[in-house]
């Protein structure tokens, strides 16, 4: 049985528990008990079941775990290409105020992490000892990764691809100098060089194996399902490439690290080419901060980034403040630091001199905040120094998910794309599909969707999911069955300064299929209306996130619109006279089942109630600042006066259980879709 198939199969009669309301909070004027339905014969004929309306959205939103890391942890900012050939440099070097690097974290124990830092694979390591996995222009391997499945084990034929600096670039608001690729194929998502042409170039090379090929799925509700956020290890294999710690990278270490749960808002491709939504931060457009607000025009560090407390753990923002600086600037006498430049033909060698002069890298204070060398290096340069103030010392963990669909894979095969500077390991259904570990130049994975589910990746006997709800209808004859939904995880860490970039690239169809976000405000995923042969409506809605239990009250009390219907060029509102749950469907969100009326803003009872095809959502208190600043453009003028009527009849905010609430309209392809079946 699919997934879809099996949602309506569980939609069962009202659950018995009901808020409590008094007598004085009658149901709304004009509910009768209950609904029914014009679109849903009664003379014994059965339909066919209509799917619920679908529509692609602008921007996806993607949830997010960061943990932001002092400099100073041993597995972050160790130089590992520099070590090769100036180990003895870097421990013994001295800044001309004496600030010794060996008291400033590179000290003994980093000498004697050598075997780590030299097992990192990077220009140096591979041709003096071969370390390392080259990837090819094709962005595929020049050599099989066994820690992948063997049907992604595809070997590029060269050359290996390389990365550098641009001798010519694009005219913009970037600036002068660009960075990318020499030369990648087509198929390679990020920057490409004009011509081919570069003032400096180096091949592109990860460390391979640092990751088991499985991740450990430890937290399991009652009910079957896995907290696919904060149950899932990703676990180490072997110990290389300054990951002697790796046990604190993922996972919430007071002492080490600092937790924020986020968004990332992933934007539509603009290019016509390119029919994905696109999340790229590179070197060309100011880098992968997320934990950092910079001035989008002078390019200068404001502050760290605001923080929902209401989402986090702990109910409050925890961000290391900034510690280090985006140059080039090894804590050694580098022969070229008198002549450094950045992109924008600034001199960066008293920015890097002050830096040394104040500690290094991993200078900072016992608190990890305030005083890095960073900081005083940024004091005493001003402007260029905000320019290049960043936070680089973070893990970032990822999750969404998606419904695999066979005929989206025609005539091209859907792909994840990813660009990574720093580690990258991207899992589908708990199996390993991209290892880019290591601290290296931006490098390229992709794996074709089509490929995975011809495969049956994922659902062989043994791996972590092979008995949960994505395998099911999946067999090794036939591969991953249509309309099934899949689980991806990924995780990034940016452990060395100087270069930042993230890209990911995720299909079009995510804008449709793939799951709510969790850290999100409260969001309708859908509503599965089933109409019994009397046409009684049982409605089932399926929000991101558990709703807070005084939400649920006041939903049930309440005799105000609790949600906005759109419905061709008219707004109607839903009053809610019962509503119960909540229960965890995994990937599909928090299912309520509900009953009530929809009214025009006349105030008559609209026949039928919600119809196949309506679009919904939570509604939302009218303020001035809402009605002024709030369309932006999305709706049609006639439409927001009427969303503005139904928003002064609702007293209060629909918030989640962790507090965080619905401020305003999202666009109206973000209304949850309304699904109707006739049930016999």
């Amino acid at each position: 049985m699919n997934r879809n198939k099996r949602n309506l199969a569980l939609i069962v009669p009202i659950m018995a528990f009901w808020a409590a309301c008094s007598e004085s909070d009658p149901a709304p004027v004009g509910f009768d008990g209950a609904q029914y339905r014009t679109d849903c014969p009664t003379d014994g004929s059965r339909p066919l079941a209509k799917e619920g309306a679908s529509a692609e959205k602008s921007v996806l939103n993607l949830d997010v775990v960061i943990r932001d890391f002092q400099q100073n942890h041993s597995d972050f900012e160790n130089f590992s290409e520099e070590t090769i050939e100036h180990l003895d440099d870097i421990y013994n070097s001295v800044a001309a105020t004496g600030a010794a690097m060996n008291k400033y974290g590179f000290n003994e124990d980093w000498y004697a992490a050598m075997p780590y830092h030299s097992s990192c694979g990077n220009v140096y390591s591979f041709e003096k000892n071969g370390t390392g996995i080259q990837i090819g222009v094709d962005g595929l391997l020049m050599q099989k990764n066994p820690v992948l499945p063997e049907y992604l084990q595809q070997v590029s034929a060269g050359p290996v691809l390389e990365y550098g600096e641009c001798m010519y670039s694009d005219s913009g608001d970037y600036g002068r100098h660009f960075r990318g690729y020499r030369n990648a194929l087509e198929n390679v998502n990020g920057y490409k060089c004009i011509q081919e042409k570069t003032t400096w170039m180096n091949p592109v090379i990860f460390t391979p194996g640092m990751v088991a090929p499985h991740l450990q799925f430890t937290k399991v509700s009652d009910e079957g399902t896995i907290d696919m956020y904060d149950g899932v290890v990703i676990q180490k294999l072997s110990e290389r490439c300054d990951n002697k710690n790796f046990d604190q990278w993922f996972v919430n270490v007071p002492t080490v690290n600092k937790r924020v749960n986020t968004v990332l808002d992933i934007p539509r491709s603009l290019k016509e080419t390119q029919n994905s939504f696109t999340y790229n931060f590179d070197s060309n457009n100011g880098g992968f901060f997320p934990l950092d607000s910079v001035n989008p025009t002078t390019r200068e560090w404001v502050m760290t980034k605001p923080c929902n407390p209401s989402i986090q753990p702990n109910g409050s923002c925890e961000i290391i403040e900034p510690q280090s600086l985006s140059i080039f600037c090894p804590p050694y006498k580098y022969q070229y630091a008198s002549t450094q430049q950045d992109l924008y033909d600034q001199s960066t060698a008293k920015l890097c001199t002050d830096w040394l002069n104040a500690g290094g890298p991993r200078a900072v204070n016992s608190e990890g905040t305030g005083h890095s060398a960073a900081l005083q290096a940024t004091i005493k340069n001003g402007t260029l120094g905000l320019q290049h103030l960043r936070n680089y010392g973070f893990t970032m963990e990822g999750y969404t998910t998606f419904q695999y669909k066979s005929s989206n894979q025609l005539p091209v095969p859907e792909e994840l794309k990813f660009i990574s500077s720093g580690d990258l390991w991207v899992f589908v259904d708990g199996v390993l599909v991209i290892d880019l570990g290591g601290t290296h130049l931006p490098a390229p994975g992709s794996v074709s969707i089509q490929t995975l589910a011809k495969n049956n990746h994922g659902c062989h006997v043994g791996e972590p999911l092979a008995m949960y709800t994505n395998c099911d209808g999946a067999s090794d004859a036939t591969g991953w069955a249509d309309d099934s939904w899949h689980h991806l995880h990924f995780f990034v860490a940016n452990r060395q300064t100087e270069i930042s970039d993230f890209s990911m690239s995720l299909p079009s169809s995510f804008s449709i299929y793939a799951a709510p976000s969790r850290y999100g405000m409260p969001m309708v995923r859908k509503v599965t209306t089933l109409v019994d042969e009397a046409g009684f409506a049982l409605n089932s809605l399926y929000v991101n996130t558990e709703l807070a239990d005084s939400t649920v009250a006041k939903m049930n009390c309440s005799q105000v619109p609790s949600f906005v219907v759109l419905r061709g060029g008219n707004v109607y509102g839903f009053y809610v006279s019962r509503i119960s749950g909540a229960t965890n469907k995994g990937e599909e969100g928090t299912m309520y089942q509900f009953e009530g009326v929809l009214k025009d803003v006349d105030g008559n009872v609209v026949e039928g109630g919600i119809l196949h095809g309506d679009r919904i959502a939570f509604n939302v208190p009218y303020s001035t600042t809402l009605d002024e600043e709030g369309n932006g453009g999305n709706y049609p003028a006639g439409k927001w006066a009427q969303l503005m009527f139904w928003a002064k009849l609702m007293d209060f905010y629909i918030a989640s259980s962790s507090g965080n609430r619905v401020e305003g309209f999202t666009e109206p392809e973000k209304f949850g879709e309304i699904g109707v079946n006739c049930a016999y």
